[in-house]
């Protein structure tokens, strides 16, 4: 088979294409590879029409979810086609990228598993576990995108393959989803009707706008499907003569969910549903999917956890059916046998029904007129076409239905947005007209505020509907006013934020265990267009404009606590926080705080920028719950008035070293503020409780960053352009040249975990040694102060570097190379290669536990004693020996390292030829 292109794979070399493509779409077509079975390549037509394409795929290469293929009965089945690597021509020039091949031939669309004519069109099984059993799959796959804090977006049947052999779930078109990157997300382009959130609906946002609530509903519809006979949670029959919307997409605006635990006014289920007979607990996660807030919706992973236990949990309810194997039931009956009689049923009466004949005119039978002789007729050189007329009335309807509303937008919209009718505007309201339009010039709740007609106001915000367009208004309105003559009224822009507060609004972040129960830590971490997230960029933007004084901080003060207090109380779902004593009194109270913090915040930093004795006043009587705003506190108040550090310490939203906490919560806690503290001015000035406090290798890891003047980090290569190390980096300085604040290297010197945190920073290998270059600077720079300190890391990281690379967080993994570069470096100071420690143990007996072959090889040509035996007597050979035989394999460079440490070092074969080797020296 020919080729049909050579293309640069990214980190690798050439890759060819085979010259028939698999498939193609109207972006991008796939080919196979050559020698390479197991990959595909997707190939974009017009690669340079989405200039961020490229950060994208990088993205998802640097963030990918784990979810590797499944080997089953000989057999390979890739879940999700994500990017492996990215395809380049020659110049570099984006192409496409690699993904594993997906095997079509053996996977079905999900949407043919949903009804029973296209399960056995496609010849799959009709047991009912297996529905069960894709729909677990999916769960568990989406959960894994979650983790990672991707989302689908366009979820729907058709997007989804399933493999008939295992009924195990596949993603493709892995590029068109919603992506997070390292501190930005890549949005979604597409969506697709009957799958679209309501929130998504009634508020007119597009995919860019959604995030994971919107495929836990999307998620929700599909599993109700499966496990429904295929029926849409928004299909069913209207109650007594309502007048419904005709699609499932307009129905989900509208809440038409026929299944829940209460009937519904409006709408009754499908007769084909088999809702009622489905496990309790199946019904409620519907029921929260369906029914409640965005927020509230069931995660994927609950999804998962639920379908586990229905498909092979030993207490799950499901049974099997007595009357026919491929039936389940959840313990009240079979629920398909009477689906199935009454599809028989409705068969039969279909057949037994008379076909309708016209009766014939008049009292008699007529006798069939005799059948006219076939005459020829002439015929057009071409036919014409008649059109019938019910097509031509449906046309015409058709075309009425698309003008009128345009007719009317041209008669109705100058009134309404002249505000001189309210009749008629509330008229419009109440049928459904938008108060928020893309056109300012229609836009309602715009056109009231220029008004600053508080009756105008008050009614287009009693309409709104939709968090977009009101978020956006607000932040616009805060800014000073709007309009040419910037119209702003202070108790407008409360009632603006008091609407929006009251949207629905995601808690999980506060009610999570993970955050909350485990730690001091409540962080929130918002999506974008949350009421949160729209009142945090207002108040900014309002606070930003205002000249600050003591009484404008007390009255936002006492509003900022009413958005806190009804925000704390929508949380905990209406409840108080009860007695004290109460099992989930410190969780409730955890929520709350860390709530109020995330609101009161932006007065915090507004008065700070002010006046710090302020400020402080504004801290609340009590721990702050999320330990990076003790960090932002902190720092804030060091930097800007340090004298006022020790009384800031004592405050009781810091609490350093309170003796109520926990020996760990107490420790977090110190060593977040001691850390953060290092940003004051001169460090030798700060509390001998902060000075003295040990930091951990990752905290002292972020003091590096503070310890020099203007807080700069003194030990890390900078190679970024960013405009704020940029003197430093065209002056070509190394490290080393940075000056460290007074007090910094008294600092340094004392942490225990100093070794740790210069072993994190010697960068990877492929750096060229930049980083290990600023390392052995600062070294020096401190050996010159201060003795000893080489020595000290030297054998700190002889030591400990394996516990290290175990337990803490720094990737030390990619440093090791580095590492030991900086060992064999560290091991020239011939006094420290001859110390010994008080067990006996040389460097040699502790290097040769982890170091590489390369590195035990050439131990004795740098001075360190193999053959002295420590007080176990034993020598680093034997310990090397030791190690070896614990391996399956040894390779020739380990070989070859064990017998070099059979060699005496320089030092040893001088004393055997002056002493005869019976110095002990």
């Amino acid at each position: 088979m020919g080729q049909t292109q050579t293309l640069i794979e990214v980190g690798g070399g050439a890759v060819r294409l085979l010259d028939k493509p698999l498939g193609q779409g109207a972006d991008a077509a796939i080919y196979r590879v050559d020698g390479r079975p197991d990959l595909v390549a997707k190939i974009y037509h017009k690669p340079e029409q989405d200039p961020g394409r490229r950060a994208k795929l990088e993205a998802m290469l640097a963030n990918s979810p784990e979810l590797s293929h499944i080997e089953h009965d000989g057999h390979r089945f890739v879940q999700i086609a994500w990017p492996q690597s990215i395809l380049t021509d020659r110049r570099g020039e984006l192409k496409g990228y690699l993904m594993p091949f997906v095997d079509l031939s053996r996977a079905v669309s999900l949407e043919m598993l949903l009804n029973r004519k296209t399960r056995q069109f496609s010849k799959l099984p009709e047991h009912y576990g297996y529905r069960l059993s894709a729909a677990k799959n999916l769960a568990s796959l989406i959960a894994a995108l979650h983790r990672k804090r991707h989302h689908v977006i366009d979820m729907k049947p058709v997007n989804i393959n399933v493999y008939r052999e295992t009924f195990f779930t596949a993603l493709l078109d892995c590029d068109g989803f919603s992506i997070q990157g390292a501190g930005k997300r890549f949005s979604a382009h597409q969506y697709t009707p009957d799958y679209i959130a309501p929130e998504a609906i009634n508020g007119r946002q597009g995919p860019d706008q959604l995030g994971e609530e919107q495929d836990r509903f999307a998620l929700a519809v599909i599993l109700f499907q499966l496990l429904n006979q295929g029926v849409h949670p928004f299909q069913g029959a209207p109650k007594g003569g309502a007048n419904l919307p005709t699609t499932n997409h307009e129905r989900i605006g509208a809440g038409l969910y026929a299944y829940g635990s209460k009937e519904h006014p409006r709408i009754a289920p499908s007769p084909w549903s088999i809702h009622q007979s489905l496990d309790a607990r199946t019904q409620q996660l519907f029921e929260s999917a369906f029914t409640q807030s965005p927020y509230a919706r069931p995660s994927a992973q609950e999804w998962s956890d639920h379908l586990h236990w229905l498909v092979a949990g030993e207490d799950s309810p499901l049974q099997p059916c007595p009357n026919n194997k491929e039936h389940l039931s959840f313990g009240s009956g079979c629920p398909f046998c009477p689906i199935e009689q009454k599809a028989a049923s409705s068969v039969k009466r279909k057949a037994k029904r008379p076909a309708r004949t016209p009766p014939p005119r008049g009292g008699r039978a007529q006798r069939a007129a005799p059948q006219p002789q076939y005459r020829p007729r002439p015929q057009p050189a071409a036919q014409p076409i008649v059109m019938p007329r019910k097509v031509k009335w449906g046309l015409i309807a058709g075309l009425s239905a698309v003008v009128a509303p345009f007719l009317l937008s041209a008669i109705l919209n100058p009134v309404i947005a002249s505000w001189r009718w309210p009749g008629i505007t509330e008229a419009a309201l109440d049928i459904g007209w938008p108060v928020c339009d893309r056109d300012r010039e229609y836009n309602l709740l715009y056109q009231a505020l220029l008004t600053n007609n508080q009756a105008h106001i008050q009614l287009a915000l009693d309409n709104v509907s939709g968090l977009g367009c009101l978020g956006d208004i607000t932040v616009d309105y805060a800014n000073g006013g709007i309009g040419d003559n910037r119209v702003f009224d202070d108790e407008t822009f409360w009632l603006l934020l008091q609407k929006v507060s009251s949207a629905p609004q995601s808690y999980q972040r506060w009610l999570s265990s993970e955050s909350n129960s485990q730690s001091y830590n409540g962080s929130y971490l918002g999506y974008y267009s949350e009421p949160l997230d729209y009142i945090d960029k207002a108040v900014t933007e309002y606070l930003g404009t205002q000249l600050y004084s003591r009484d404008l901080r007390d009255v936002w003060r006492r509003r900022l606590a009413v958005l806190s207090e009804e925000h704390g109380r929508r949380a905990l779902d209406g409840k108080t926080l009860g007695d004290e004593l109460a099992p989930e009194y410190e969780q409730s109270k955890r929520v709350v705080n860390a709530i109020e913090e995330s609101i009161f915040v932006l007065l915090w930093k507004w008065t700070v920028k002010h006046n710090v004795n302020d400020f402080v006043e504004l801290l609340p009587p009590r721990l702050v719950v999320d330990l990076d705003k003790v960090g932002w506190i902190v720092a804030t108040v060091v930097e800007d008035k340090q004298e006022s550090v020790e009384t800031l310490l004592k405050h009781p939203a810091i609490a350093f070293n309170d003796d109520k906490l926990s020996n760990r919560q107490r420790t977090e806690r110190d060593q977040v503020i001691a850390a953060n503290s290092l940003k004051a001015k001169d460090i030798s000035l700060l509390p001998k409780a902060i000075r003295e406090l040990s930091l951990s290798c990752d905290e002292l890891s972020s003091a590096f960053h503070y310890v020099g003047v203007d807080n700069r980090n003194i030990i890390k290569f900078r190679d970024d352009s960013t405009s704020y190390y940029s003197s430093w980096r065209s002056t070509e300085r190394s490290s080393s040249q940075i000056q460290m604040k007074k007090g910094g290297i008294e600092y340094l010197v004392r942490q225990p975990q100093l070794a740790c945190t210069l072993a994190g920073m010697t960068g990877m290998q492929r750096d060229g040694g930049k980083h290990l270059q600023s390392v052995a600077d600062f070294l020096n720079k401190v050996e010159a102060e201060t003795p000893g300190v080489k020595q000290k890391v030297l054998w700190d990281i002889a030591r400990d570097f394996p516990h290290w690379e175990g337990q803490i967080r720094l990737i030390l993994k990619g440093t090791r190379k580095n590492t030991e570069r900086l060992v064999i470096w560290l091991l020239k100071d011939q006094s420290a290669a001859e110390w010994v420690d008080k067990d006996g143990n040389t460097l040699a007996h502790y290097l040769v536990s982890w170091a590489s072959p390369e590195l035990v090889q050439s131990l004795p040509d740098l001075g360190a004693p193999a053959l002295r035996a420590n007080g176990s007597k034993l020598t680093a050979k034997d310990l090397y020996q030791q190690r070896l035989a614990s391996q399956d394999i040894v390779s020739k460079e380990e070989e070859a390292a064990l017998a070099a440490l059979g060699r005496r070092t320089p030092a040893e074969m001088l004393d055997e030829y002056f002493f005869g080797g019976d110095s002990e020296s």
